[in-house]
């Protein structure tokens, strides 16, 4: 990379918080700088003392170009803190509803007969009021970056994500488990705020979105055709229907399918967790897939006009 390279690659960095086509209008303007004095003889060096150094060049584009870049910082902004605050929230809710009311499943059976009923109790039940507090420190490691200050906000929310994803794998079907909707929201706060600040979401974004909202329907279907069996309620091929009609919505662009999207797998989460059946923490998986997919669609796509 040559020195004109290394001035351009600097200057784009600095302008980072405007619109993509305000960033290359500068971008392409330089270039032009450069190649007529090239034209007339002079160096590389004495067009960059000219034109002034990176920081001066990204400084007088903020200011023809500030409001722009202020409204796309805030819109990133509220994108971050709704994902986040989401996460933090789903946090709590998992974590109080899967210590008070989710049962865990007993080899005894009451009466002491086999052919009595399986005995149930919930993790509070059976460990203590303490669990309760055990399963709530997601929820605060998810809340950290919200505190900190904004220069540290990039460094936190990708160390908490990562905790999160390591508390949900190592977990796995036990209660570490019940997070992995936390750390996917996590991981979507970052991605999104990171991107709204930089060049957007491009339509490759939106059908990448499409695909993995598709992505446990078409698992479900392929194994349904693979063991032969549909045997699925009427109201599991609505629900199938529903979510590939608002993925090709989703890849068309249109923000309201996002947001029907999330309470769709916020939905199912609640039911999950309520019902307490074998399956549960599949569905809470799936269900927080889905809320995550549709909420950051739904904050990272803009208003239509």
């Amino acid at each position: 990379m040559n020195v004109e390279d290394r001035y351009l690659r600097s200057v784009e960095r600095r302008l980072r918080t405007i619109a993509p086509e305000q960033r290359s209008a500068v971008l392409d303007d330089l270039r032009g700088h450069f190649a007529d004095a090239g034209d007339a003889g002079r160096s590389v060096d004495e067009t960059i003392r000219g034109l002034g150094s990176a920081q001066e060049i990204a400084e007088r584009a903020m200011e023809e170009f500030g409001a722009d870049a202020s409204a796309s910082d805030g819109r990133a902004e509220r994108a971050w803190r709704l994902l986040q605050g989401a996460a933090v929230a789903t946090a709590i809710g998992i974590g109080a509803l899967a210590a008070l009311i989710t049962p865990v499943y007993s080899t005894q059976t009451e009466g002491g007969s086999i052919g009595g009923t399986p005995r149930t109790t919930t993790l509070i039940e059976m460990n203590g009021v303490w669990v309760l507090l055990v399963a709530l420190v997601p929820a605060l490691i998810t809340a950290v970056p919200l505190v900190l200050p904004r220069a540290a906000r990039a460094v936190a929310a990708l160390v908490c994500s990562a905790v999160l994803t390591v508390l949900a794998v190592v977990g796995g079907i036990s209660l570490g488990g019940f997070f992995l909707p936390t750390a996917l929201l996590s991981w979507a706060a970052v991605i999104v705020w990171t991107r709204l600040r930089g060049s957007g979401f491009t339509r490759a974004w939106r059908f990448t979105g499409a695909v993995l909202t598709a992505l446990p329907v078409t698992a479900l279907l392929s194994g349904a055709f693979a063991a032969g069996a549909f045997s699925l309620q009427p109201g599991a091929w609505g629900i199938i229907a529903g979510v590939l009609v608002l993925a090709a919505l989703i890849a068309l662009g249109r923000r309201w399918a996002g947001w029907l999207l999330a309470a769709l797998g916020l939905a199912i989460m609640i039911v999950a967790i309520a019902s307490g059946e074998l399956l549960t923490l599949m569905f809470i998986w799936i269900g927080g897939w889905w809320l995550t997919i549709g909420l950051a669609h739904a904050v990272a796509t803009p208003r239509r006009r």
